[in-house]
């Protein structure tokens, strides 16, 4: 049996037990319950570094459909656009779930786009480099009516940043074996620009200096770190 073959295998493996196991064992306790509230509003500051709210400028709304099952997964959501000095802009948008299960959970923003009519080009996935750590995380390019919106984004399950499908069916497994049901974030940042490569740079600058100023357990919970507990 070659490492190729047995690395498919045990994976295979897992996949199902993720899959199967948390449909026979409902968790009842909700890990949000039992951490420390945080409000996005007051966590993320409205100014930092060479960046201010632009309260001019708001990020796109989502349709009724959208919003309706945004307001279901998430209990939180926060949407901000800033600005700097050369008149560059970065829309923040940051997003709390508190139940996290296999009916509820964060939605892949490349669908949530195109839902909304935007067609995507440029997906990857990537290893950022942030607060050093390497996050797992998503970028595309979203276009629709001549606006070109390069995004970056990553979610976290629980204490872990997931991206791949098997992640999320591994970290729900886990939970699940401890009763727990996992809270989540999203965490998107993106621009309006046709230079895309020049805007994810942008967005990776803005990345690193927010999580430098915003308060120290949000940025712990949106990097995948161990959660602190009342």
């Amino acid at each position: 049996m070659t490492t190729t073959f047995r690395t498919s295998l045990i994976l295979m493996l897992a996949m199902i037990v993720a899959s199967i196991l948390p449909a026979t064992i409902k968790p009842t306790k909700r890990l949000s319950q039992e951490l420390v509230h945080i409000d996005l509003e007051t966590a993320v500051p409205k100014s930092f570094g060479e960046w201010k709210l632009d309260p001019a400028i708001s990020p796109i709304k989502p349709s009724a459909e959208t919003q309706e099952n945004l307001d279901k997964t998430y209990d939180q959501i926060l949407s901000r656009t800033y600005v700097n000095a050369a008149g560059e802009r970065i829309m923040l948008s940051m997003a709390y779930g508190g139940t996290q299960n296999r009916e509820l959970r964060a939605h892949r923003q490349e669908v949530c786009y195109a839902a909304q009519g935007f067609k995507i080009s440029k997906l990857a996935r990537i290893d950022l480099p942030v607060a050093g750590t390497s996050i797992e995380s998503t970028r595309m390019v979203a276009e629709a009516g001549g606006r070109v919106e390069p995004v970056t984004y990553w979610f976290t399950m629980g204490d872990q940043v997931v991206r791949s499908y098997l992640a999320r069916q591994l970290v729900d497994l886990k939970y699940t074996l401890s009763g727990y049901i996992p809270d989540g974030y999203l965490f998107r940042v993106s621009s309006i620009s046709n230079d895309t490569e020049g805007a994810f740079k942008k967005q990776h600058v803005f990345a690193e200096e927010l999580l430098k100023h915003i308060d120290p357990a949000l940025a712990a919970r949106i990097l995948g770190s161990p959660r602190e507990r009342p």
